[in-house]
């Protein structure tokens, strides 16, 4: 009789406790209130904003090397967006809100696992995060400055010299990117309908058009390849019946690390510094914390 009775008290204060119980599970504390999320922080914006940038699916050296790339352009762009000068509060002072602004594009863990789904979210937050931690602080820089680190998807076979942004860009070398001509986005036809035949007026030592003529009017090639949504301004120029037959190599400006060869160089065995190193000359790998 003694143990029904005990039994029977045992399963009424578990009834009366199960609510309480479920409150704390759902939010983490006795009073049934959300605790408020922790800010996050320089890291934790490198980490969502990444897999925006470069698949997730790259090889961890590649994905290491753009983390670096993420960390020096955020923090650079954040000096000149609050106008400050140290480092340490250059990263202090990033708010998510204004990330945007600064022209980065940040996923949030919870955004990640709605696009991912769990499981695979689970997965690729674990690299992120392993990525990420392994490279924390590190930025690249010229005499102790931050330095602008331009990226893009595929060259046209070599990268372009940074002469063409300026006597500051000394750093972008032309390199070349051989296994660039394998991606499957490497060539791109297009045909555009135009009432006069575009003529190719300048080019760099990378063969990017850097000046071109649609009737009297002069365009950048860039922002010839903005106007007509053309994969890069490497392009070739034929007149068919069709119109005018448009051929570009490569994915994006051209400019700094190919993100589809630094991941080919880290199949190959090359460390994140050395995949840096090779697309940015003179700069030094540093840790600000």
């Amino acid at each position: 009789m003694r143990e029904k009775i005990k039994t029977g008290i045992s399963i009424f204060i578990i009834l009366i406790l199960l609510p309480y119980v479920a409150v704390v599970f759902r939010t983490g504390n006795m009073r049934g209130q959300k605790e408020q999320a922790e800010a996050p922080g320089l890291e934790d914006y490198v980490a969502g904003i990444l897999p925006g940038q470069m698949s997730v699916s790259y090889q961890t050296e590649a994905l290491k090397a753009q983390a670096v790339i993420i960390r020096t352009n955020l923090l650079k762009k954040s000096m000149e967006f609050y106008g400050i000068k140290s480092l340490s509060e250059a990263a202090e002072a990033i708010q998510e809100d204004d990330l945007k602004a600064m022209g980065f594009a940040y996923s949030s863990p919870d955004e990640l696992e709605e696009l991912w789904g769990y499981e695979q979210w689970e997965t690729n937050y674990t690299k992120l995060e392993q990525i990420v931690s392994s490279t924390a602080g590190q930025v690249l820089t010229i005499d102790q400055q931050l330095v602008d680190l331009p990226y893009h998807a595929i060259s046209a076979g070599k990268t372009r010299s940074g002469q063409v942004l300026g006597e500051g860009y000394f750093y972008l070398e032309s390199v070349d990117c051989p296994t660039d001509v394998e991606a499957a986005d490497y060539l791109k036809v297009q045909v555009l309908s135009l009432d006069e035949r575009p003529v190719i007026v300048e080019q760099d030592d990378a063969r990017y058009v850097t000046k071109i003529r649609i009737g009297e009017e002069i365009l950048a090639g860039e922002e010839f390849r903005s106007r007509f949504s053309l994969n890069s301004s490497s392009f070739t120029l034929e007149q068919t019946e069709e119109g005018v037959r448009v051929v570009t190599k490569g994915l994006g400006h051209g400019l700094g690390l190919s993100m589809y060869q630094a991941n080919r160089f880290a199949d190959e065995g090359k460390t994140y510094l050395e995949i840096l190193l090779y697309f940015y000359k003179n700069v030094e790998c540093i840790s600000f914390n």
